[in-house]
């Protein structure tokens, strides 16, 4: 099972949502949410190193309905509580968010840059890499930490706003992630310098 957990729930302010409805009406798809995934991750390789565009595989982000509906799915899909569980990951091209989660992002992408809102972004960017066939938890959340960095910056926020929005999604893990998602700090950033997450793949995933 994979799926970032906390031990406390995110607060946030409810947006109206702007993603494509989908045929189900437990959630819809945002498209949106897919793209900043995708180009946050290409451009979080070294320009020697990047892989290309195609490479970075899309994801198809569904955004539940209500926190109850992403429970329910989560329930049914593996026979436990998903009372603690943000987002996750089940295979396949989708990856899984509860509504305060994606709503948590929109508002990061909007411009306001919080505790939550950068947690949020980054474990957007986490189960994408987990799409991406990055397996491993503890390197999936350092990974996706610092790639809070890179696509602030193509978001448009300066070198200085970016790393303090990098800042605050390390925070978080600090904070609340289980053990298993943890890794320290100056770690991370020595994993980063030295490898970029293609480097992490385990499995490659079906385009």
């Amino acid at each position: 099972m994979r799926g970032l957990l906390a031990s406390a729930a995110i607060a946030c302010a409810v947006l109206s949502s702007t993603a494509d409805a989908a045929s189900n009406a437990s959630f819809t798809y945002d498209r949106e949410l897919g793209r900043i995934a995708r180009e946050s991750l290409w451009h979080a390789t070294e320009p020697d190193r990047r892989v290309p565009r195609s490479q970075v595989f899309r994801a198809y982000v569904r955004c539940y309905r209500s926190e109850r509906a992403f429970e329910r799915a989560f329930e049914q899909r593996y026979g436990v509580s998903g009372e603690y569980v943000i987002a996750y990951y089940a295979g396949s091209t989708d990856v899984f968010l509860r509504q305060t989660t994606c709503n948590n992002v929109r508002m990061f992408v909007a411009g306001r840059h919080t505790l939550t809102t950068s947690a949020a972004f980054s474990i957007l960017l986490h189960e994408v890499l987990h799409r991406q066939g990055v397996r491993d938890e503890r390197i999936t959340t350092c990974l996706a930490n610092e790639a809070v960095r890179w696509g602030a910056e193509w978001l448009g926020l300066s070198k200085e706003r970016a790393l303090r929005a990098r800042q605050l999604a390390f925070d978080f893990t600090r904070r609340y992630s289980p053990p298993e998602y943890r890794m320290g700090q100056p770690h991370c950033h020595l994993l980063n310098r030295r490898t970029d997450w293609p480097d992490h793949r385990v499995v490659r995933p079906e385009p």
